[in-house]
């Protein structure tokens, strides 16, 4: 498989590798493509559902209608947003277990946080 799709935007093909893209937004009937490079933000004629068949699955996950994000760029989620950077993106309602399903989460439960005392006794049996 190749790590990199070619653009064509006013008759010239631009080469983007798939770790460059950060996320995808919808506008009407184009698509925005937002890379790494802030300057470099791409406008094409494709609908969200056309572009998310075209990506590959392990590296891309649509969280909104109207998003789809990079999964090694998020730098943290929840419920309701996804960031990239320094950019919040909304967490669609029929999207909210899109993103867990795609990457491994470590951590506590919070229903179960450990307290100070239960976190020594915790590292005396290691």
């Amino acid at each position: 498989m190749q790590n990199f799709i070619f653009l064509r935007i006013n008759g010239d093909n631009w080469k983007v590798n798939y770790n460059d893209i950060q996320y995808i937004e919808a506008v009407d009937k184009y698509v925005k493509i937002f890379t790494v490079d802030s300057k470099k933000v791409y406008l094409l004629l494709f609908s969200m559902c056309q572009v998310e068949k075209l990506l590959p699955a392990g590296k891309f996950c649509r969280i909104h209608r109207s998003y789809i994000v990079s999964v090694q760029h998020i730098t943290h989620f929840n419920n309701e947003i996804c960031c990239i950077t320094d950019k919040e993106l909304p967490v669609g309602k029929f999207y909210k277990g899109s993103l867990e399903d795609k990457v491994t989460i470590w951590g506590v439960n919070t229903r179960n946080k450990l307290s100070g005392n239960n976190v020594d006794r915790l590292l005396e049996t290691l």
